[in-house]
């Protein structure tokens, strides 16, 4: 896998995410930090060894039992996202609150793709012949506090990895092709030009249309391609 990435910005702030790429491309972490930016490299640092080893069949210990509903590799994904959410809320936010995280994390085994999502990026497919459909997105506060008038509000995640030792985390996997791509996005707004893309459209493309229908509106898009 390989991803291609583009943040826009405007007066109202977004974070632009921490991007961690295995060597062989089989494992993408994609993190955005609402503190610190050093916060999402050590998620991705953090969540990539766990991960490392766990495909390597090296012992790992965690206390986090395998739930038999999912694969290996969305077990492996949901406990590494699990245990840095418990490191990060006892190192930096057990006594005050100092930062959270949102993170997808994508692992490719063969023709299966594994995820472990908590809050953005949205996570969506497109297949050479079909329109893009979501596989697993995530509800920023911000559209709940819009008012009446549409006004548009800063960005607010809802869901965020170390503000609390529970986690609820969407986590799952899906069958994929080679000629499919997955498009990552973050932003409080879902514009109907996303949806719209065609599946020959390039990153410059895709967000030349998105700040065309809401230019006051800061977001993040990434596109993984999974042939060579």
């Amino acid at each position: 896998m390989r991803i291609t990435e583009r943040s826009y910005s405007t007066k109202n702030f977004r974070p632009r995410p921490e991007i961690y790429v295995e060597p062989d491309g089989s494992f993408i972490v994609v993190t955005t930090s609402w503190g610190s930016p050093e916060h999402a490299a050590r998620l991705n640092e953090d969540v990539a060894k766990y991960v490392q080893a766990a495909k390597a069949d090296v012992e790992v210990t965690s206390p986090f039992e395998f739930l038999t509903s999912l694969t290996n590799q969305a077990n492996y994904l949901r406990i590494a996202t699990l245990i840095a959410n418990e490191s990060f809320y006892r190192s930096e936010n057990k006594a005050d609150y100092q930062a959270g995280l949102e993170t997808l994390l994508l692992l490719r085994t063969g023709s299966q793709m594994a995820y472990a999502q908590v809050g953005s990026p949205h996570l969506l497919i497109q297949k050479s012949d079909k329109v893009m459909a979501p596989i697993s997105v995530n509800f920023d506060s911000s559209l709940e506090m819009s008012g009446e008038d549409g006004a548009l509000m800063p960005p607010l995640p809802q869901t965020l990895v170390g503000i609390d030792t529970s986690l609820n985390i969407r986590v799952g996997d899906f069958r994929i092709e080679d000629s499919d791509r997955l498009i990552l996005y973050a932003g409080g707004i879902w514009p109907e030009s996303i949806w719209n893309s065609s599946y020959s459209a390039d990153l410059q493309q895709m967000t030349q249309k998105l700040v065309q229908k809401n230019p006051d509106a800061p977001f993040w898009l990434g596109i993984v391609e999974l042939g060579d």
